[in-house]
Order: C-alpha cells, then structure tokens, then sequence
C-alpha cells in the first residue's frame, strides 16, 4: 500500500493546532458526507490521531500527531491512488498550510 508521510511547521502550538485539526474534521465531515461511505476517528493520545476513511468503495487510513511546532501526516493510501499520489499530495498541502498559518 502506497504511503504519503509529510510534515508540516506551524508556529500555533500544540493546542490550537489541536483545536484547528479537530474543527476541519468536523466541518470536512459534513462537506463530505455525500462521498464518504465510511469514517472513523480515534485519538489514541491527547496530541495523536488514528483515523480511516471508505470513500468511492476505496479505503484509506492512516494518522495524524500534532506537535508543537509542526504536525506530521501518514496516509495509506489504496495501490489505484498511485496514480494521482501527487495531485493528493498538493491538495494535502494546500489544505495544512491554509489550516496552520
């Protein structure tokens, strides 16, 4: 299974970075919910979040730690992904740093 691991700085703290993550889950939920058959969510640590989504029939998962000064990504992503990896990754990015600045 492919994987997308990025990092992304941000100077807001850990816990507004929390706060922000927690808001866009709930808001992308809802602005979502059309596409995505199945969702969860588990914070395992007060800073650390598994997550894994069914969207279009494809699974993907992966996890999500909010640091202080930065928040680290993984994402599993299903072998047809591979093919839009980057467009993925660009959409990724574009949504960590409008989220953490």
């Amino acid at each position: 299974m492919p994987q997308l691991n990025k990092t992304y700085p941000h100077s807001l703290g850990r816990m507004e970075a929390i706060q922000r993550i927690k808001a866009a889950i709930k808001q992308e939920k809802i602005s979502k919910a059309n596409i995505v058959e199945h969702s969860t969510e588990n914070w395992i640590s007060d800073n650390k979040l598994e997550y894994s989504i069914k969207i279009f029939g494809y699974h993907i998962d992966g996890w999500l730690e909010i640091n202080e000064d930065h928040v680290a990504v993984q994402l599993n992503l299903p072998l047809i992904a591979v093919m839009v990896k980057g467009m993925i990754e660009d959409q990724m990015r574009q949504e960590m740093e409008k989220l953490l600045r």
